[in-house]
């Protein structure tokens, strides 16, 4: 009789705990596909910072997110079971994607640390760069559109030419595929320092600057004074302000890492191994001999 007691506390205990397994998600969890749960987190980073215009909107595009991230685990454990994660190469791609992230992660801890500019600092940055704002210019261009390429001999062919017909007739010479047309361009979405280059240039000199994945000749045909109002030149600043210093302070760390690990020693395959520094001795002599042969 005891031992039927203890079988069947047993056995109720098991249903129990088979009960918990499939109870509805509640919380923080959204859903459980098979063992695996769906956090409320993974909803919101899901949706990347979508802003929905009420709560309404904003509870659809959130079911939508969780279906998609539903969708993903079904094929990434049906995957599984083909046996697809065993694959020498899955590993690799899953070990570079880790760092990646890793990195990319540093960087925005990087980019959050940065303070806000002071008001001394955005009004200093106004009075710097007048080109930007009080004497912000919009250029009518002639533009000449091609896909961005890496060519050191087509760069050298181009850089003497200082027309749009002369550049395209190269271009057209290399087949490469290229479209021509007029536009403008406002300082104010350039880089600060190429605006600084663009003011420097001569009358009718073409100058490049990327968009996107293509590089775009500019001749300038015609440039009008647009100055920017007070409070959106503080805003401005403020944004050009934070972006350096963040670009700055990511550069620097990013650089100690690479150059400066002492703790971390990197040991190379001969086969592979980056060819040595020249040393400093035979670098002295070399400038030596190259100064007398002048």
């Amino acid at each position: 009789m005891r031992k039927l007691s203890v079988a069947a506390l047993a056995l109720a205990v098991g249903l129990q705990l088979a009960g918990c397994g499939s109870k509805e998600p509640t919380g923080q969890v959204a859903a459980r596909v098979g063992k695996d749960e769906v956090t409320v987190q993974e909803v919101q980073a899901e949706l990347n910072g979508y802003t929905a215009p009420d709560a309404k909107t904003r509870k659809l595009a959130e079911q939508r997110a969780l279906q998609s991230i539903i969708e993903r685990k079904l094929l990434a454990q049906a995957a599984t079971k083909a046996g697809v994660d065993k694959a020498p190469e899955l590993a690799i791609q899953k070990a570079k994607m880790e760092d990646m992230l890793l990195v990319q992660s540093w960087r925005n801890s990087l980019v959050k640390a940065v303070p806000e500019p002071s008001n001394e600092q955005i009004q200093q940055f106004i009075s710097q760069h007048p080109e930007l704002f009080a004497n912000r210019k919009v250029f009518a261009v002639d533009q000449l559109r091609l896909p961005a390429v890496n060519d050191p001999k087509l760069f050298a062919e181009l850089k003497p030419l200082n027309s749009l017909e002369d550049i395209g007739r190269v271009l057209q010479a290399h087949g490469i595929q290229y479209a021509t047309g007029k536009g403008t361009l406002d300082v104010l979405s350039l880089d600060p320092k190429l605006v600084a280059d663009i003011e420097k240039l001569p009358p009718d000199e073409v100058f490049v600057v990327p968009s996107g994945n293509m590089l775009v000749a500019n001749k300038i045909t015609d440039a009008k004074v647009a100055p920017v109002p007070a409070d959106v030149a503080s805003k401005l600043a403020a944004r050009y302000i934070k972006t350096n210093q963040a670009q700055e302070s990511v550069n620097r760390m990013f650089s100690s890492a690479i150059n400066n690990h002492p703790k971390v020693k990197v040991v190379y395959n001969k086969a592979y191994a980056p060819p040595a520094a020249p040393a400093k001795g035979s670098a002295d002599k070399g400038a030596g001999a190259a100064a007398k042969a002048g």
